[in-house]
């Protein structure tokens, strides 16, 4: 790939890999583990990261869209890829004709599936335990055991449901345990389909690794009523939904780094302003980098006087408001007594790892400047933002 903006997001495949082996090696006996690879693989690139995966031994691979599966499938994905968002009768279809498992949250797409279906189709029920969203209530169960059972177009493999506050799954009396039990005793009327349950996001995965690694989970607490099958999102891309105690129970490596350059320098005399509005003017005579990523990069305009990047080995403030295309760094104090015809095109990182070791973290950028969730950080590098792979599997 030809890159004329030294704007890129360097993907670490080896990081990916080191992610995954945490989670075989917690789970070795996991009914079904699902990386969720959907909006393009949370930033990383879908396709890239499904062969990783695939090569890594993943056999499941979970998107939202459709469109998501016919393009892992379009490129020459074999894992089974589970469509978890809606569809219609077109949809059902398209669903069959690339051999993606649906994943069933309505009558109305049991009707669309029968309608389309000239085999028998295999697909996941999920219910609603509490998300609110998508999914059949549980008191739905026993007419849908008396729709499939015996259904010659519907095959069912797995039940599920969408866990909405995993960060409780440690507490019995928590939403977590109330939305297990639930699904478990749904399960209990489908044993004759010989199915299996999955349930477990990042965090409760985490969280049951921790009861695990500390002995403090009872026998009958819901994170063990079955062996509840994974769908792993964030922590395989190096992140904790958990707060900070609750990570030590194993070392993620974060995937992506966003990198740029400064691309120019600004001398500011004391009162003048930098970038639209003004809303940053020197306090003494300062040194300006200007960095070509902006808010149409997915580097949002809220970071704007807010965040850091990572330039010379120090941490730097982004100043002024983040432009479009642009971005500007008050680097005053790590350029002191340095030949800035040297630095020119220095690397600029403005989350993950710098070339010294340096790490500034997607999560920081979230919570601390941007009133902002790690998912969303990731999910914003734009389509402009080429992705370079590197690692073992790149």
């Amino acid at each position: 790939m030809e890159i004329y903006r030294k704007t890129f997001a360097e993907i670490n495949l080896d990081h990916l890999a080191h992610n995954i082996r945490v989670l075989q090696n917690a789970f070795p006996n996991a009914p079904f583990m699902c990386p969720m690879i959907k909006a393009n693989a949370y930033g990383h690139g879908d396709i890239q990261l499904a062969k990783c995966l695939e090569k890594l031994g993943i056999q499941h691979l979970g998107v939202c869209l459709i469109e998501e599966g016919l393009s892992l499938r379009e490129a020459g994905v074999k894992a089974e890829v589970l469509v978890f968002g809606g569809f219609d009768r077109e949809g059902a279809s398209k669903i069959m004709q690339f051999q993606l498992t649906p994943v069933v949250s309505s009558w109305e797409q049991l009707d669309h599936l029968e309608a389309a279906a000239t085999t028998s189709v295999p697909m996941h029920l999920k219910f609603d335990t509490g998300m609110g969203r998508l999914g059949f209530s549980p008191s739905e169960a026993q007419k849908l055991f008396d729709r499939l059972w015996q259904n010659k177009k519907i095959r069912l493999k797995a039940l599920l449901t969408h866990l909405y506050q995993a960060d409780d799954a440690q507490a019995e009396d928590g939403s977590t345990s109330a939305q297990l039990r639930q699904l478990h005793q749904v399960s209990l009327l489908f044993k004759p389909f010989q199915i299996f349950c999955h349930a477990l996001n990042s965090a409760g995965a985490l969280n049951l690794m921790c009861c695990e690694r500390e002995k403090n989970i009872k026998e009958n607490h819901p994170l063990l009523l079955q062996n509840w099958g994974l769908r792993p999102g964030l922590m395989i891309y190096g992140y904790s939904p958990l707060d900070a105690s609750a990570r030590q129970i194993c070392d993620l490596k974060p995937v992506m780094t966003l990198k740029s350059v400064a691309s120019n320098f600004r001398f500011m005399k004391i009162g003048e302003s930098v970038s639209y509005g003004g809303t940053w003017t020197a306090k003494r005579e300062s040194v300006i980098a200007v960095v070509p990523i902006g808010y149409a990069d997915g580097y949002h305009r809220i970071l704007s006087n807010q965040s850091f990047a990572l330039f010379n080995g120090f941490r730097v403030p982004v100043v002024g408001n983040v432009c479009m295309d642009y971005l500007m760094l008050d680097i005053t104090d790590a350029v002191k007594g340095s030949d800035l015809g040297l630095l020119k095109n220095q690397e600029v990182t403005l989350f993950g790892f710098d070339s010294q070791g340096g790490f500034l973290s997607a999560e920081e950028l979230a919570k601390k400047n941007s009133h902002s969730i790690t998912w969303e950080i990731l999910t914003s590098v734009g389509e402009r933002v080429p992705r370079i792979y590197t690692g073992s599997g790149a």
